[in-house]
């Protein structure tokens, strides 16, 4: 009995342990991502983005993702890369108005998907 209940414990204790780290984890990698986004934000509302400055943010995505495959299921990060996509074509066309909305998306997104893997009643129940 003594056992059972020591062993219940340890295993709860590894889960929860390992659901903390999954949130930090995704956390730090969505965080890099949202600073790069913020930083693309700023030049396309200056009107002085590039495709190189949109590609520079799709390639730290592509490395970001290769991670993040582990624990986000992968229609969250096509989801992202629907999205970034359009965005560095709007730039590239230097279409910045409708190139902006794209990236507020991406930057709602960067927000919402770690949010989902936060530890907090509703996710848990």
């Amino acid at each position: 009995m003594v056992k059972t209940l020591l062993s219940i414990f340890i295993t709860l204790g590894i889960l929860i342990a390992a659901a903390y780290f999954e949130q930090l984890f995704v956390d730090k990698q969505f965080d890099k991502f949202e600073t790069a986004l913020q930083t693309l934000d700023k030049k396309t509302r200056a009107e002085n983005a590039t495709r190189t400055d949109a590609e520079n943010v799709r390639i730290l995505w592509e490395n970001e993702k290769k991670i993040l495959h582990i624990v986000i299921p992968h229609n969250d990060i096509s989801y992202v890369d629907y999205w970034l996509s359009e965005a560095v074509s709007l730039i590239e066309t230097k279409s910045y108005v409708d190139a902006l909305s794209k990236i507020e998306v991406l930057l709602t997104i960067c927000r919402q998907i770690p949010q989902t893997y936060r530890i907090t009643f509703e996710n848990v129940f």
